[in-house]
């Protein structure tokens, strides 16, 4: 093979087979001696290739290709690998055993995506990377890392038998002996950046991998490196956005589930005139929002329902009753404004209101009461309270759940990290009008969510708690300056807030 792009030493019971990238289509463009390439980036127009370099690249067009089979002069050699090296991006890269199956592919992920293959020192210690993901997509295992362009198709169980080699820091020289390809297949890897070298090797001490002393990775775990790559665009090739991966229809109930009164807790609605001329400017509600102090003594109904009303209410409603493409207006932010948010209210301590867990309904602004024993109130409050680093259980908690399939059913990529940029906007419009109103709120870094699950009766892989917050009055505010703290940046402005706020109007 032509020396530069694809040269690379193999063995002799290797082959290294040739393809494109599943989403690349060749077409020959409208006037004469034009081949249009399409790909996810863009289109690429190329001077009509000669007849043996047009036959590879359609070959490759179906297949990993062994380019020996096709092309035998050194020229047409050289003016193909010239021409992949301006498509690399779009080349995928197969090791192969027995000039057919490939044993391992290295698919580029994006259009920066460059892939050169270098040799492994026999010397050096090599291990996985501890960022690579592995997985199977029903056919073959997939090798994945959010610091690598490259994804790694894994197509037997040969292949699977050498990755155990690299579970932990090992010398290739003490593995080609298990393999005569060890050292090809580990090349590969390396090229792709799912296999590390190590930075570091000192008799009597732990081999060093640059990983894993990065200033910058060392805070990220792979799974949340992972979700943040994934759910972002520019270090991938999955489906992303508006991609209807559920077909047509949600599969889950409308957006409203009910629109008669049985069973209904009727709430307080606030008029319009009267929350004008009793709320504080929006000013006094941001500065005053705190992780407040709370005290376990009881709030009121009117005060819950009014909550709920200015925030969480349905406020007009688009398309048929109970009509998958049914959609809500309501007064917080919603990504895609599906509404996959749902609020529920375990009472402890609210006057009007008895004890339970109860499931808001945000059309016709009432409570309705789950059919669950009543330990499972004191359970949640329970967890709510170690959370909140409460002396007592609060009087009220207010739990987040999604219904994950009223936006997974639409988007690819971004539907979980929609639903948690959903939470932080739900969560925070509850703390503004929740100051307004004079109340505290503490909001909840974490949840038990088998124990919601099993407090709502619900499958967590189809509703799950994720987010919360306390709900309570708060505790007078303490010298911050007897702890250590000092003033910057106006920060008496909160102190002036809290005089604007309603005051504690008690039960």
């Amino acid at each position: 093979m032509a020396a530069g792009f694809g040269d690379e030493a193999t063995p002799s019971e290797l082959h290294v087979l040739w393809s494109l990238r599943e989403d690349v289509h060749l077409e020959a463009g409208s006037e004469g001696g034009v081949l249009l390439v399409h790909s996810r980036w863009g289109d690429i127009e190329l001077v009509q290739p000669g007849a043996a370099v047009f036959e590879a690249l359609q070959r490759m067009s179906l297949g990993p290709t062994h380019l020996e089979n096709v092309i035998s002069g050194e020229a047409e050699m050289a003016d193909l690998l010239r021409l992949l090296q301006r498509l690399e991006p779009l080349v995928v890269r197969s090791l192969s055993v027995d000039r057919e199956q490939p044993l391992v592919s290295v698919v580029p992920l994006t259009h920066h995506s460059r892939f050169h293959v270098t040799p492994i020192a026999a010397d050096v210690p090599i291990r996985l990377s501890r960022f690579a993901v592995i997985s199977t997509n029903g056919r073959d295992y997939r090798l994945e890392s959010p610091l690598a362009l490259h994804r790694v198709i894994l197509h037997s169980a040969d292949a699977m038998g050498l990755l155990g080699h690299l579970r932990r820091p090992t010398r290739p020289s003490a593995i080609r002996t298990a393999s005569p390809y060890f050292d090809a297949f580990v090349a590969y890897l390396a090229a792709a950046g799912m296999v590390v070298r190590a930075e570091r090797v000192e008799e009597f001490r732990p081999v060093e991998f640059a990983e894993d002393t990065d200033d910058l990775l060392i805070s990220w775990s792979p799974v949340d490196l992972l979700f943040h790559s994934r759910s972002t665009l520019g270090r991938h090739d999955r489906d992303f956005g508006a991609t209807y991966p559920g077909g047509d229809r949600p599969g889950v109930e409308p957006v409203v589930v009910s629109r008669g009164d049985n069973g209904l807790v009727g709430l307080y609605r606030p008029t319009w005139e009267a929350l004008v001329a009793a709320d504080p400017p929006l000013s006094a509600a941001v500065e005053a929002v705190d992780e407040a102090h709370l005290s376990s003594g009881p709030i009121t109904a009117r005060e819950l329902g009014e909550l709920l009303y200015r925030v969480a209410r349905v406020r007009s409603l688009s398309g048929s009753p109970f009509s998958p493409e049914e959609t809500s207006d309501r007064p917080y932010l919603s990504i895609g404004s599906g509404y996959e948010l749902e609020l529920y209210v375990a009472v402890r301590d609210c006057t009007g209101i008895d004890e339970g867990i109860y499931h808001y309904d945000p059309l016709n602004h009432g409570l309705r009461a789950l059919a669950g024993e009543i330990h499972w109130v004191d359970a949640a409050l329970e967890n709510a309270r170690l959370a909140a680093g409460m002396r007592h259980q609060p009087p009220v908690l207010v739990i987040i759940t999604a219904r994950f399939r009223r936006v997974s059913w639409k988007y690819s990529g971004l539907s979980y990290a929609s639903v948690l940029k959903n939470v932080g906007m739900l969560s925070q419009t509850l703390s503004l009008v929740a100051a307004g109103l004079g109340l505290g709120t503490h909001p909840l870094e974490s949840l038990d969510i088998e124990l919601w699950a099993e407090a709502l009766g619900a499958d967590w892989r189809a509703e799950s708690s994720v987010g919360g917050l306390v709900l309570g009055r708060k505790l007078p505010a303490k010298d911050s300056t007897a702890i250590g703290w000092h003033q910057v940046n106006d920060a008496h402005w909160a102190d002036l807030a809290r005089r604007l706020v309603r005051p504690d109007e008690g039960p």
